[in-house]
C-alpha cells in the first residue's frame, strides 16, 4: 500500500543537501497525493527548520513526516466499543460505490468472528442489487439478514431495529441507499431514517459511519464536508486503500474534523478489515 509514495520520497533524497528545489518537489509530491495545502506547507516548515541547507537521507525526512503526521492522526484513534448498547446499532452512509455493502458485510464476519451475535437490515432500496448483494454477503457470516420487499427505507429501519432487539442481538447494522449529499430527497430520507429509530430508543443509532472510498483524494474529502452538515458523523472507515495513492484526504479529514477513523479494508475478502492504527498506518506509508 502507498509504496509509490515511499519510493517517490526516497528519489527526492540521496545524502545531498536539502535545498529550496528538493523542498518544492517534496511539495509537489504531497499535494498531488492530496493533503491539504495548509497541512503541506506546515509539513515543509517542519522538514526546513530540521534540516534545510544540511545534508541528508530519504529516511531523516521520513521520520520527520512521522512525527507529524502522528500528531495529526493520532486523536482520531477510535474506541469502537459495541458493548456501550444493545442492540449496538450502526447506520452505514456513504455514496454509491465507496464499499459500503461490501464493508458491511466485513463488519458483520468481523463482529461474528468474535462471538457477537449480528443482524443486518438492508434499508437499500433504492439500487435494485442492493439487497442481493448484502443477502449474499450476509449469508456468508452467520448474521441475521432482515429485509422486506417493496419497503419503505425508514419503516423497514424501525421494524428491523424492533426485530434485532427482539431476538437480543448484539449488533444491528443498517445498510442505506447511497446518495450525493446534493440529492435533497435523499438527504431527507436518510434523516428520516435515523430520526425513526431513535423513536425506539433515544440514543440510537449508536454510530453513524460514513464510509470514504480510499482513491476519492477530494472527492471523499467533499463528500465528508457534505454529509457534515446534514448528519452527524461518529466516524468513518476508509477502503480499498490497497491501491490508493490518494490517501491525503484522510490526513486532511483528521486535521479538519478530528473524526474518529474506525477501520480501514484493504482487499475483497470478508477479512479484509483492520482497525485503523496510526503507526501502522504511517509506517506502511513512508515503509519505516
Amino acid at each position: 500500500m502507498f509504496s509509490k509514495f515511499a519510493s517517490k520520497i526516497s528519489s527526492l533524497f540521496s545524502g545531498k543537501r536539502l535545498d529550496n528545489e528538493t523542498l518544492e518537489n517534496l511539495e509537489e509530491l504531497l499535494i498531488t497525493s492530496d493533503i491539504s495545502y495548509d497541512i503541506v506547507s506546515d509539513l515543509i516548515e517542519k522538514i526546513k527548520e530540521q534540516k534545510f541547507n544540511t545534508e541528508t537521507t530519504a529516511n531523516e525526512v521520513k521520520e520527520i513526516l512521522k512525527t507529524e503526521l502522528l500528531n495529526i492522526l493520532s486523536p482520531c484513534v477510535s474506541t469502537f466499543d459495541t458493548t456501550t448498547y444493545k442492540p449496538f446499532s450502526i447506520v452505514m452512509i456513504g455514496v454509491n460505490g465507496s464499499g459500503k455493502t461490501s464493508t458491511i458485510g466485513k463488519l458483520a464476519n468481523k463482529f461474528s468472528n468474535e462471538n457477537k451475535s449480528v443482524a443486518v437490515v438492508a434499508c437499500d432500496t433504492f439500487r435494485i442489487s442492493a439487497t442481493e448483494q448484502l443477502r449474499e454477503l450476509t449469508s456468508k457470516t452467520g448474521a441475521t439478514f432482515i429485509s422486506r420487499e417493496n419497503a419503505e427505507p425508514s419503516g423497514l429501519a424501525y421494524d428491523g431495529y424492533n426485530q434485532a432487539k427482539s431476538l437480543n442481538k448484539d449488533i444491528v447494522m443498517i445498510d442505506t441507499a447511497g446518495r450525493l449529499s446534493n440529492n435533497s430527497g435523499l438527504m431527507a430520507e436518510l434523516q428520516k431514517i435515523i430520526k425513526t429509530i431513535k423513536k425506539i430508543d433515544e440514543n440510537a443509532p449508536s454510530k453513524t459511519i460514513l464510509v470514504l472510498d480510499g482513491n476519492g483524494g477530494q472527492n471523499s474529502l467533499i463528500q465528508m464536508e457534505k454529509f457534515s452538515q446534514d448528519i452527524k458523523i461518529d466516524g468513518v472507515i476508509i477502503t480499498k486503500t490497497e491501491g490508493s495513492s490518494k490517501f491525503g484526504f484522510i490526513i486532511s479529514i483528521a486535521k479538519k474534523y478530528k473524526m474518529p477513523i474506525c477501520f480501514i479494508t484493504n482487499g475483497e475478502k470478508l477479512t479484509d478489515i483492520h482497525e485503523f492504527n496510526p503507526t501502522d498506518f504511517v509506517n506502511r506509508l513512508l515503509e519505516i
